[in-house]
């Protein structure tokens, strides 16, 4: 798709911030990842495939932004490149108040005002909507790779929600000189379809525009948005399976070079052709909302998967052992019956009533110096004081962690990665929870130690 100037922000640097059967909730379980059109839905589903490595991942489990990986704007001015309303004539005033965090989402939500707010760098350019607008400029950049997000974007004319990179050079190079990549764009006027392009210079601004159709209304559900990007190679897809219509070949300067990420949800502008405030389909005192569950990073490598004792727990608890600091293990872990992830079992940690916490791991002697990172499948709802994926390479160390999020279908987490000197490692889940909340259940399944 053909889209004029999109303006983004700079930086430089590699791809960083990488930060016997129970009472257990199983009939209440969110619907699978399958089931759309659904107004209740758990986290999206989503497996990589073989062959790629979490390079970095935000599940948006706190309660505020991260800014260690992500900055809001707050204005219709871009400070990086002097320029107003983002070159496509956007109706928005991004602030940092219509970003939000909370219950495993990031939400950016859309709102009309009266305020006929404006940058003092862009006099008389009044804004008819208030918004928002994140990037991770400086704090997140990359090359190449498999970017994917889980978002739901809002239905209603006018309505331009958008997944997207720039290159990280764009303050020398300028647009299109320092490339685009548009992952996910979506207009209420083809709403079954991704739409997704990249921009370039060429002796004047370059496009390339492709899309991929769900068939289905995709304001109606979470779907995943992604983009598999090599040196001479993109490839869209929805949902995985919804490859887009053609393949980018490309040879182009400004992707081979690194890349950060926006995430923006823009009202009316060229794309609709420019339609009037009022013909937006947003009413007042109502909010249209982009929310996403996630956004990851993949990238290739030559990971090696090690031999494990029993890591899909269909052997009980063989190979497993768990631990408590106040004796109430026992009755907050079982090897369970019914919705592995693969084969029949899976870890379970949960509470009936009683508070408690348990670690559950397993430990591998003799491993050859060098990086090392744990992935597993999870399930996980309810509230916890902590639920923790970990690998340390001692007993008293300091562990890698991957704080779980909320996953309402099976998710594929990964630790950060440790470093081994002393052949050791040590394992698995580590989870409190508080007393008398029968909705607690983390679901671990077919782990994996990879060394990098």
């Amino acid at each position: 798709m053909h889209r004029p100037f999109r303006a983004g922000l700079v930086a430089a640097g590699l791809l960083t911030t990488l930060s016997g059967c129970s009472p257990e909730p199983e009939a209440a379980a969110p619907v699978e990842a399958e089931g759309y059109g659904q107004t209740q839905q758990g986290e999206r589903a989503y497996d990589p495939g073989a062959g790629w490595s979490l390079a970095w991942q935000d599940d948006f489990t706190g309660t505020a932004l991260n800014t260690g990986a992500w900055t809001a704007l707050t204005s219709n001015w871009d400070p990086v490149t002097n320029n107003c309303n983002f070159g496509t004539g956007e109706l928005e005033f991004p602030r940092a108040q219509n970003v939000t965090v909370g219950n495993g989402k990031l939400v950016i939500s859309a709102e009309r005002t009266a305020d006929n707010p404006t940058d003092s760098h862009c006099p008389g350019q009044y804004r008819s909507f208030y918004s928002g607008r994140i990037h991770t400029k400086g704090k997140v950049e990359g090359r190449y790779g498999k970017i994917v997000a889980s978002i739901k974007v809002p239905p209603g004319y006018g309505m331009w929600p958008a997944f997207w990179t720039l290159g990280s050079n764009i303050q020398s190079a300028g647009w299109p000189g320092a490339g685009e990549i548009d992952i996910l764009e979506w207009k209420s006027t083809e709403p079954t379809w991704m739409k997704s392009a990249v921009h370039w210079y060429n002796g004047g601004n370059a496009d390339w525009g492709t899309g991929a159709s769900r068939g289905v209304d995709l304001s109606q559900d979470f779907h995943t948005y992604e983009v598999e990007w090599t040196a001479n190679t993109m490839v869209f897809r929805l949902d995985k399976d919804f490859v887009s219509t053609a393949t980018f070949n490309h040879n182009e300067t400004e992707f081979q070079q690194n890349h950060y990420l926006i995430l923006n949800l823009a009202l009316g502008g060229v794309w609709y052709g420019n339609p009037a405030p009022a013909s937006v389909d947003l009413a007042w005192g109502a909010k249209k909302t982009m929310e996403v569950e996630w956004v990851r990073w993949y990238q290739p490598g030559t990971t090696q998967p090690l031999t494990l004792t029993n890591p899909g727990f269909e052997s009980g608890m063989t190979g497993w052992n768990t631990w408590s600091p106040n004796g109430t293990a026992a009755a907050a872990f079982s090897e369970t019956y019914n919705g592995g992830h693969s084969g029949s079992f899976h870890l379970t940690h949960w509470t009936s009533a009683a508070a408690y916490e348990a670690w559950t791991y397993q430990t591998k002697s003799g491993l050859a110096s060098g990086n090392y990172k744990l992935r597993a499948w999870f399930r996980k709802g309810g509230t916890f004081d902590f639920a923790r994926f970990q690998v340390k390479n001692c007993g008293d160390c300091a562990a890698a962690i991957t704080n779980l999020g909320s996953y309402g279908n099976y998710t594929l987490v990964e630790t950060p990665a440790i470093s081994v000197t002393n052949g050791y490692l040590e394992f698995g889940l580590h989870s409190k929870s508080p007393a008398h909340n029968g909705s607690n259940f983390i679901h671990m399944d077919d782990v994996e130690l990879i060394k990098l």
